[in-house]
């Protein structure tokens, strides 16, 4: 409907001989249906251009609009109202509301898909953990962010393709394996996936604190063995006993990133290695060196180096003084692996906020090397995630574990759940009452971190997080499952939904939102910010629940009956994909 409307003012323009860029016509929807269904203030932005009184201009837009509507024989627009100094308040007739529920009911679950991206191929490269280190929930917010734009884009009828670029080489892989030859503990050969990365994590920490304060000469113990790695990635027998435990290394911790990637709900199509890129990398850098290659770095001395200044930023090294390929450069190859693969239109990598200005610089590297690199590559750079223990660090070991994290929101879940009486989990078994929480806590802590604007700190409130009745991942879940509740008591749904006739009662607040869905998608994709659809979903919540609470919905003597069993319907279908767009997967039964 908007766009109709912004397609009268344009044609009422052209009519009236002024000159106005579309884009900049400016119509919402409002909140107060006294001012009609859409509101519009160009007659306040032409005030300015044509030096006139604003309510003029409105009465000469509105005569031209009806004159429009005439031609068109556009029913949809009811009547228009000039209000205040020249706003232009649009309302919309019943039938179109009626079509359009109609036209939701026969999309289904497809309900919000469009092919606005056919053809089109978008990366969502995400998480990026560097194994022997433990998972955080640093890592938690980055997947959760990446995941919502990864299914965003398959909305938007994308070829999508889920990444993430894990690091197996350079200075942290060297301390682990440092701190495996010296901790002085047996290895954790019988344990679970979980245990031996706690292990490997701990043996992380051990080699960094004695790298930082050069213990027993570790710091020089420590750089041989990374120059030795990028040798035993290709060259195993350059040294067999460095190679074993560095195998075994990488295998236990691609092992314990496949289970929390599960309970994250991610899958993903390729798994980028930094082992991969150092030599391409390593190789395009080189090739790119002044004064052989294009004068894209320099190499004043040992190390190759990208002038950051030149270009407002400060000056990084790709190459270090010892030959080796730094994080810089591995990026550098991975641009070139990810066109090399999948030669993509758009290319989205999210970041905490302390890579903003080292992506940028790689970045606008990568873009002198390779324009298109640059131009399809996108940057989302979140806030810092934090509980009451405050920021987490990794060399320190006083990180806040993912898995503990999530296992705390999970046991919580399902405390409340056994302290509810009459509750209708009672007959499930314990497992799957653990499932059911596990998917409630996690859309408790992914509804946090999505309903904030992108970029923003977050400070996680468990207690907050878990509430059932507030703007909650759980309060969202409990929505769907009341609507799914009362259509699986619907026995003729499908002959109820088939045909609607026109509402008697008013049109409600929920169906004026729900001819929103769509374009909140569009908007949260082109913003990269999934905030628009998670304030919308609890939006929609609370209205459903008004809905709820002032409908009799089961009496079947109430004209308007399979009207709003209709609007349930249609309900439930744009919850359950709104929740799958922000990564949430929905429960029947809570």
């Amino acid at each position: 409907m908007k766009t109709q409307i912004i397609t009268l003012l344009s044609q009422a323009l052209h009519n009236l001989d002024i000159t106005f860029d579309t884009d900049k016509i400016q119509v919402s929807q409002t909140n107060d249906v006294k001012n009609g269904d859409f509101a519009c203030t160009i007659a306040l932005q032409l005030s300015k251009i044509l030096q006139k009184n604003p309510r003029e201009i409105a009465e000469n837009l509105l005569s031209e609009i009806h004159t429009c509507i005439k031609k068109s024989e556009n029913t949809a627009i009811e009547k228009i109202e000039i209000a205040g100094p020249g706003f232009l308040n649009f309302f919309i007739s019943k039938q179109y509301y009626t079509n359009s529920l109609q036209t939701f009911l026969h999309a289904g679950e497809n309900i919000g898909k469009t092919q606005r991206l056919t053809n089109k191929v978008f990366i969502a490269e995400h998480t990026d953990p560097n194994l022997f280190k433990e998972i955080h929930i640093g890592h938690v917010m980055t997947n959760v962010i990446g995941e919502s734009f990864y299914r965003l884009a398959q909305f938007a009828g994308a070829t999508v393709k889920n990444v993430t670029f894990q690091g197996d080489v350079g200075m942290h892989i060297a301390k682990a394996l440092w701190g495996i030859q010296n901790i002085g503990e047996e290895l954790p050969l019988q344990k679970t996936p979980y245990e031996k990365q706690k292990f490997l994590g701990k043996c992380y920490v051990f080699g960094e604190k004695h790298f930082s304060e050069n213990i027993n000469n570790a710091k020089n113990e420590i750089t041989q063995i990374n120059k030795e790695i990028y040798t035993i990635v290709t060259n195993p027998e350059s040294n067999p006993d460095l190679a074993k435990i560095y195998t075994m290394g990488c295998k236990w911790s691609l092992e314990y990133l496949e289970t929390i990637y599960e309970i994250l709900g991610s899958k993903f199509d390729h798994y980028f290695l930094e082992s991969s890129t150092f030599t391409d990398g390593e190789r395009i850098v080189k090739e790119n060196t002044a004064p052989k290659g294009k004068k894209v770095f320099s190499q004043p001395e040992k190390a190759i180096i990208f002038e950051g200044e030149k270009f407002g930023y400060h000056t990084r090294v790709f190459i270090n003084s010892e030959g080796l390929p730094t994080y810089e450069a591995k990026d550098i190859g991975l641009f070139y692996k990810k066109w090399e693969k999948y030669n993509p239109d758009y290319s989205l990598t999210i970041t905490g906020g302390d890579q903003k200005e080292y992506f940028t610089i790689v970045k606008e590297a990568a873009g002198l090397i390779n324009p298109e690199w640059k131009a399809k590559t996108m940057h989302r750079a979140h806030g810092i995630l934090k509980l009451k223990t405050g920021k987490m660090s990794s060399r320190t070991g006083g990180i806040i574990r993912a898995q503990e994290w999530i296992d705390e929101a999970k046991e919580n879940v399902f405390q409340k759940m056994e302290s509810q009486e009459n509750s209708s989990l009672s007959d499930f078994s314990h497992t799957e009452k653990t499932n059911i929480a596990q998917n409630i806590a996690m859309s408790a802590i992914k509804y946090s971190i999505l309903k904030v604007s992108a970029g923003k700190d977050i400070v996680y409130d468990e207690k907050v997080a878990l509430d059932f009745s507030g703007n909650t991942g759980p309060y969202l879940l409990y929505s769907y499952v009341r609507a799914n509740s009362i259509l699986n008591k619907i026995e003729n749904l499908s002959d109820i939904t088939t045909s609607l006739s026109a509402r008697n009662a008013d049109i409600t607040v929920l169906e004026k939102k729900f001819a929103q869905f769509e374009s909140v998608l569009e908007i949260s994709l082109e913003t990269l910010s999934s905030h628009n659809l998670a304030n919308y979903l609890y939006d929609i919540a609370s209205e459903f629940s008004s809905f709820y609470a002032h409908t009799k919905i089961a009496d079947t003597t109430n004209p308007d009956y399979e009207y709003n069993i209709a609007i349930i319907s249609v309900f439930k279908n744009i919850m359950k994909n709104g929740l799958y767009c922000l990564g949430i997967k929905t429960v029947e039964n809570m």
